[in-house]
């Protein structure tokens, strides 16, 4: 008995599910709207409902709404009943809800789901439009911690009352379905929702209370408690106090004490923010001015008792003589004076990002990209790769072609994965690696490791990206084949570069060259065979000389060290014999021939068939050399008695048949050599379509094979656009007049505004612009920059300080472009990257 009674009070006590909660009610209009077929099931799920509470015993009286339906009458409602369910009644009248809009039911049988999803849900007219934007939970929970101003903002914006679709539940073995209506936001104007987490939240508790609970933390989502949790939640004390948070907020004068106080503070840290940025100003000017001059920041002579200091605080003391805060900063500074190594090498690199960005902006813009990879030793004798981009950069009135260093790395490894992983890391890193079509490479570690493969493994990657060494380069390339196949030619050079190379270790040296040759020696690289083509015919005219001079070393040894000594006693010997002579002679004779060629090469760079013509002539003309060996040898005899050299080691008729075999391989491998590259340039026809000597003759004749020769480059090209694009272009007179080079051309369409009207032609002039089929004075420019540099630095400089010194000195003009352009926005770019180091001042605005 006393469980029946328990339990019978639970079904009749405050806990005691209600037959409204599981209820939909209609006005007469409404009911009108539906269909025969949705009433019938409308009562059916009604009555269905009765009966599961009415077993329960959660309905002592039976409600109107069933008696109607089982007297048969119409179940519409006049006036809609108070309800705490989960389905609150709608809330517009017929007269509202003239379009037809139903209220759909929360707890219905699977039967009654398809119709259920035809009827419209009730609007919510007086929702506001602000309130719909969906703040995020988590930055509500961040309130208290905002200004005043912008927590007056997310007041003004509302609560979040999102649909929350997702939130739904099944439940029984009749899986009876639940889900929310957006009803319930009108019913407790502090309810609020999270449509990502499909949870319900008290929006001024998550303003206003510190305190975690299901309602702030969580979020609430067990559809069938909500009416009485919702009912239990708003009891709770800090609700009660977080509502009166809300609704007096901004009437408080402690608010408004806090908000002044805030904004002082802020103005307070405004002008000191000013003042350390004006002086970061000066740092960064006497940073760049440093920089673009290539003058050292320190000096090996500083020391504590040195009246000296680096030429970086030496400047900040000139500057602060016209300048009061920078002097009083100074003097007086201890946290950040600025005048620390640490403090300028942060500033070099902040500047040379600005300058990296600007690059990357232009990179970006360009519709093409060919990568040039250099390689040298500095005045450390440690290898440093660099890698230089060419594109054409479009200007307001002009497009330019530019190449840009984008900074030295130490050469660690020289095999060729290696090289090309680099390459290939740098062309992502500014989002270029699409946009490659030309690859070029010089120095010894690149340029070896190119022909193993570094440029096969980034057309891996890129089948566009052509190995494109210039004209010269090519025939650069042929001769050193030809050295490096016969190990006596690649010994002799080998020698010849350190002859050239003794000689500028020391004034004292050069002063003697100077009294016994009367003339300096050209500097010779290991891939710059023109330097050698100028090194071999000066070696072979002063011989005797240079012979002279190093036995006078040798005799005469006081005041010299031993090294030089050493050196000398063996270019006596090299110098002394009659292999050196031959050899000398021999290359003397090609180099005549390659000198004229490279010359030509340069300066008729477009006219494909005529360099082709010009290599083709100096084959000819070499081949007639090497016939001609019985009188080559005459004359190198003559020399040899003349000079008293002799060959001791063998009989005269034995090494004259030695070295004829030497001559004729010479001149083979040389032969051998240009003609495989010359089969090249042929891959290079379509460059004769921008020869601007001929765009009459193109006009009327146009070659369609050149044309065909794009292929390897058709992705970017509509070919027969092009075609007339050009036909077109080439007729005009005035365009013949005014262009004598493809960068006139391009420049010409640019200032015109006719870049679209032959969009075709423009990109074809883009791309030969962009291909690196000139020597490039850039890449020698580079490094001199980077010798430079390392020599003023005092070998102190780090390698990627010295990197960043390097982009200011070589991009001097970009640098004064953009200090002239919006000098506010460049410092302030310095100053953004400069602050993300560690700082112990404040240099950012709040």
């Amino acid at each position: 008995m006393t469980t029946e009674k328990n339990q019978t009070s639970e079904l009749t006590g405050e806990e005691q599910m209600e037959f409204d909660e599981v209820a939909v009610y209609f006005s007469e209009e409404e009911w009108g709207c539906l269909t025969e077929e949705e009433k019938e099931l409308y009562k059916d799920v009604m009555m269905e409902n009765y009966q599961t509470l009415r077993s329960l015993g959660y309905v002592p009286e039976k409600p109107v709404l069933v008696t109607k339906i089982e007297d048969r009458e119409e179940p519409f409602v006049c006036s809609l009943p108070t309800t705490k369910g989960i389905c609150p009644p709608p809330v517009c009248s017929a007269a509202e809800n003239s379009s037809g809009f139903k209220c759909s039911s929360i707890s219905e049988t699977p039967a009654a789901k398809a119709p259920s999803r035809k009827r419209k849900r009730c609007p919510v007219s007086n929702i506001p439009a602000a309130a719909k934007m969906e703040n995020t939970i988590s930055n509500l929970k961040k309130f208290l911690k905002l200004d005043l101003k912008s927590k007056q903002e997310v007041i003004n914006n509302g609560r979040p009352m999102p649909e929350l679709k997702d939130l739904l539940q099944t439940e029984g073995q009749k899986k009876t379905t639940r889900w929310f209506q957006v009803e319930w936001y009108l019913r407790k104007d502090w309810l609020c929702g999270c449509a990502t987490k499909s949870r319900l939240y008290c929006y001024p508790c998550l303003l206003f209370s510190p305190a975690d609970n299901v309602w702030t933390k969580e979020g609430f989502c067990y559809l069938k408690n909500l009416s009485r949790a919702l009912n239990k939640h708003e009891k709770s004390k800090t609700h009660i106090h977080s509502q009166i948070a809300l609704k007096t907020f901004g009437t408080s004068t402690i608010d408004r004490d806090l908000n002044e106080q805030q904004r002082l503070n802020i103005i307070t840290h405004n002008a000191k923010v000013k003042e350390n940025r004006d002086i970061l100003k000066d740092l960064i000017n006497a940073t760049c001015f440093l920089a673009k001059q290539e003058l050292a920041f320190s000096s090996n002579e500083q020391g504590a008792n040195s009246s000296n200091h680096d030429n970086y605080v030496e400047l900040l003391y000139v500057l602060a003589e016209k300048d009061e805060k920078l002097a009083k900063h100074l003097a007086t500074s201890t946290v950040f004076s600025g005048s620390s190594n640490r403090i300028h090498n942060d500033l070099i690199e902040a500047v040379a990002d600005v300058i990296r960005n600007d690059i990357k902006k232009e990179i970006n813009a360009a519709p093409f990209v060919a990568v040039e990879v250099d390689e040298t030793t500095d005045v450390t004798n440690k290898a440093q790769i660099s890698v230089i981009l060419r594109y054409v950069a479009k200007r307001e009135l002009t497009c330019e072609v530019k190449e840009v260093l984008l900074g030295f790395d130490e050469v660690v490894d020289r095999q060729t994965p290696a090289i090309a992983k680099y390459v290939l890391g740098v062309l992502e890193k500014y989002n270029c690696v699409e946009k490659l079509v030309a690859q070029t490479y010089n120095g010894p570690s690149v340029m070896a490791s190119e022909l193993n493969g570094v440029q096969a493994k980034i057309k891996e990657k890129v089948p566009e990206a052509t190995f494109m060494h210039c004209y010269a380069h090519k025939l650069n390339l042929v001769l050193l084949h030809s050295a490096k196949s016969i190990p006596e030619c690649q010994v002799f050079f080998s020698t010849l570069e350190g002859l050239a190379t003794f000689f500028s270790k020391s004034t004292k040296l050069t002063h003697l060259l100077d009294d016994f040759v009367k003339r300096r020696l050209p500097r010779a690289a290991p891939t710059r065979w023109s330097s050698n083509s100028r090194l071999v015919p000066t070696v072979n005219m002063f011989q005797s000389d240079l012979r002279a001079m190093f036995l006078f070393l040798r005799k005469n040894p006081s005041g010299w060290d031993n090294k030089t000594l050493m050196m000398a006693e063996g270019y006596t010997n090299f110098l002394s014999k009659a292999s050196t002579c031959f050899l000398l002679m021999a290359y003397d004779t090609i180099f005549i021939e390659t000198e004229t060629l490279y010359s030509l090469l340069q300066s008729k760079v477009m006219d494909v068939e005529f360099c082709c013509r010009r290599i083709c002539a100096t084959m000819k003309n070499l081949e007639k050399q090497r016939q001609e060996f019985d009188t080559f040898y005459g004359k190198f005899e003559e020399k040899c008695v003349r000079m008293g050299l002799t060959d001791n080691e063998r009989s005269k008729p034995l090494i004259r048949d030695v070295r004829r075999i030497m001559f004729y391989n010479i001149f083979d491998n040389v032969g051998v050599q240009m003609k495989a590259h010359s089969d090249h340039f042929r891959e290079l026809e379509f460059l004769t379509l921008v020869n601007c000597t001929k765009l009459l003759e193109i006009s009327k004749h146009f070659d369609d094979e050149k044309l065909q020769s794009l292929t390897k480059y058709a992705k970017y090209f509509d070919l027969v656009r092009l075609k007339w694009d050009l036909i077109g272009l080439y007729s005009s007179e005035t365009v013949r007049n005014n262009c004598k080079s493809p960068g006139d051309l391009l420049s010409f369409l640019a200032k015109r505004d006719l870049m679209q009207t032959v969009p075709e032609a423009v990109k074809l002039l883009q791309l030969v612009l962009t291909i690196t089929v000139t020597t490039a004075s850039f890449e020698r420019s580079s490094f001199s920059a980077l010798k430079r540099i390392k020599t003023q630095s005092r070998n102190r400089t780090e390698q990627g300080q010295l990197s960043a010194l390097a982009i200011l000195s070589i991009e001097q003009e970009r640098l004064l472009e953009l200090k002239e352009k919006n000098e506010e926005e460049f410092f302030n770019k310095v100053i953004n990257n400069f602050v993300k180091k560690d700082r112990r001042m404040d240099f950012m605005y709040k």
